[in-house]
């Protein structure tokens, strides 16, 4: 994998498919928050089965590997309209994840406003899961935006979780280990992780994206090292 970095070594970015996250030790993650690719390709039930399969099965396997035992997992997911019924997609993902031994601990829940779209397609829910046997103490704050979706970068293809969702999920969770986000994108984790104090990882398959977040996050491209990197505490 293509790798960059900040001068200090806290921000990290892997250019690469984050099926496979060798580059990351294991246990060594505190936190992953991201916001995977939407469904918007294919129509009816088996298609959306096959999406959630993939991110539970997938993308899931090294998800687990790379975090700590009491970390926590974050996916921001959108929902869609298939245009026979509402597909239900954080249901189908909770699903298969709870298969592989995920358990869901909260849910939130962030609606586009100002948004062009059909109403259906303005959902995302905000799930927390933790390894099975981790539970995580109820908190009495409520995970509810009516946000509109963030102005993209002019030259970034991927829109970004609004920075108030960001903010909230980080404040609220793990605080040792680093943030990880496998769908970096434009690398708006990044920014808001670094602000917190946070070391943070991401992995961007896109090239053209992995140097838009390099460059928005002042990374500098460097060798890639054969030994797996290790957050430090």
């Amino acid at each position: 994998m293509t790798r960059y970095e900040s001068r200090d070594g806290r921000l990290r970015l892997f250019r690469g498919d984050s099926h496979g996250l060798h580059p990351i030790a294991s246990g060594s993650i505190g936190v992953i928050l991201t916001s995977p690719p939407y469904w918007v390709r294919g129509r009816g039930r088996s298609s959306a089965e096959r999406y959630a399969h993939d991110l539970a099965v997938g993308f899931g396997r090294e998800w687990k590997r790379v975090l700590a035992p009491d970390g926590d997992l974050w996916l921001v997911i959108g929902d869609r309209h298939d245009g026979a019924e509402w597909v239900g997609m954080d249901a189908l993902v909770i699903g298969w994840l709870r298969r592989t031994g995920w358990r869901l601990q909260s849910r939130g829940f962030w609606a586009q406003t100002r948004s062009r779209e059909r109403w259906d397609n303005r959902v995302n829910y905000l799930l927390r899961f933790r390894k099975a046997g981790q539970v995580v103490r109820p908190r009495g704050a409520t995970l509810c935006w009516m946000l509109p979706l963030p102005r993209s970068r002019p030259d970034s293809i991927w829109d970004a979780i609004p920075e108030p969702v960001v903010r909230a999920v980080l404040e609220g969770s793990k605080k040792r280990g680093a943030v990880l986000d496998p769908f970096a994108g434009a690398g708006t984790v990044g920014r808001i992780a670094a602000s917190l104090g946070r070391q943070w990882v991401g992995v961007e398959r896109d090239p053209s994206m992995a140097r838009v977040a390099a460059r928005r996050l002042r990374l500098r491209r460097v060798r890639a090292s054969r030994a797996p990197f290790r957050p430090s505490v």
